[in-house]
């Protein structure tokens, strides 16, 4: 049996206020409403972001050693799980 391999395709993490991170949140949101896709921009890098139809939408919130909390949304979907538009595309 073969090992699953990983490949980050993007990474980012950086200090941003309340207010920045949920304009990024809306923007992501209404973007994924209405368009179906979100562009992540890093510098001249840009990355479409298109998840299929059959999606899974995981929330987790933590607290570690009592100092520190964190909480993660995570979209998750297969290629091709969906209707044809898929693909991957940039505006």
């Amino acid at each position: 049996m073969s090992a699953k391999k990983k490949q980050v395709l993007f990474s980012s993490e950086e200090s941003r206020s309340i207010a920045e991170i949920g304009d990024f949140l809306i923007q992501a949101g209404q973007n994924l409403k209405n368009k179906g896709f979100f562009n992540l921009i890093q510098g001249d890098r840009k990355i479409g972001i298109r998840p299929s139809e059959a999606t899974k939408l995981e929330l987790r919130y933590e607290v570690k050693n009592e100092a520190r909390y964190s909480f993660e949304i995570e979209i998750e979907w297969r290629p091709g799980s969906g209707n044809a538009a898929d693909k991957v595309g940039i505006s």
